[in-house]
């Protein structure tokens, strides 16, 4: 029988640090984590740190297979071999090698959930239009076509975010337009949470002919060349999507700087569906992760972890990832 899979938050790596907590190499478990630990790391000022914690606890890595044109086939591989320093390095040097701005979009995404000014959003098109052509600059074919595309979409882009600036980006409004006038989503609780929202929302749907799977993002009608879109990326989707609605949303999602954070939390809990168990000191992200799990039937445990819980970490091992 194989051991338990237990995805381990961020966080929970600097209670370790902190003292906080007493995590270990066990016989029983096998502590897990994923390539969002090393986006998070990256943006600190001492990495080594956590990867040794990550070392002496034996973590192992967690990551999604891709086929042969780099699109994600559903499944995930346990690492087993190399340390998390090793990894880590690799990841560095993998993301070195391509001149990819992941923070792209931020500007748009932060404008949607309410957040952000003018200013960013209208030099998107031109970092988009830069992005393109800085990525196939070295294509060894004759990339004119491209280029005369690229420069054709962006008068079109432009006028896409004239309107989106004109229409304005208050919240409140966009939660009123989807049913939601009292702030009544923020606070659904218990069971079934996500059939709760859209109990709230399908009556503004109508006419629209639009399923609650592919409202939130598990089933989107354009699937960008796949033939059953990965659960992965729709974990990421319905993270946006209750960031938009207020489901266990925080004001980071509204900020700038604090986006890459928001992120970060949907590709651990996109992550921790391959698991028997996900641990954190995130009382949202816990939350979300049930509320998501739950509609998906994934069998994946979300455990909060607290700082004033026994410093001996012990979850059980009955968990099992569906």
């Amino acid at each position: 029988m194989s051991k338990p899979l237990i995805y381990i938050d961020q966080n929970i790596i600097g209670l370790q640090l902190q003292g906080i907590i007493s995590l270990a190499k066990r016989d029983d478990v096998t502590w897990v984590y994923s390539k969002e630990h090393f986006a998070e790391i990256r943006r600190s000022d001492e990495p080594a740190k956590y990867l040794d914690v990550l070392d002496a606890i034996d973590a192992k890595l967690l990551d999604l297979v891709l086929d042969e044109n780099w699109k994600i086939t559903g499944e995930a591989r346990l690492n087993e071999s190399g340390t998390p320093h090793q990894h880590y390095d690799a990841y560095i040097e993998a993301n070195r090698d391509v001149d990819f701005d992941d923070t792209l979009f931020d500007p748009f995404q932060v404008w949607v959930n309410g957040g952000g000014d003018e200013g960013p959003l209208k030099d998107l098109s031109e970092k988009f239009a830069h992005q393109i052509l800085s990525l196939t600059s070295e294509l060894p074919f004759d990339t004119t076509e491209m280029i005369g595309k690229v420069k054709s979409i962006k008068p079109k882009f432009d006028s896409m975010i004239d309107e989106m600036i004109l229409n304005g980006n208050d919240i409140e409004k966009t939660r009123a337009a989807f049913g939601d006038e009292k702030g009544a989503i923020g606070s659904i609780s218990g069971e079934k949470e996500i059939e709760k929202i859209w109990e709230i929302i399908s009556p503004t749907m109508q006419g629209a002919e639009i399923s609650c799977d592919q409202f939130f993002g598990f089933d989107p009608i354009e699937k960008q060349g796949y033939e059953s879109w990965p659960m992965y990326l729709g974990i990421i989707g319905c993270n946006a999507v209750l960031d938009i609605l207020g489901f266990q949303a925080e004001k980071k999602c509204r900020k700038l700087n604090k986006i890459h954070n928001v992120r970060s939390d949907a590709g651990h809990i996109a992550m921790g569906a391959y698991c028997s168990a996900i641990l954190s000191e995130d009382k949202r992200l816990i939350k979300r992760a049930k509320a998501i799990y739950g509609y998906k039937c994934i069998g994946t445990s979300p455990i909060l972890v607290t700082r004033e819980a026994n410093k001996s970490i012990q979850p059980t091992a009955d968990a099992s990832a569906d």
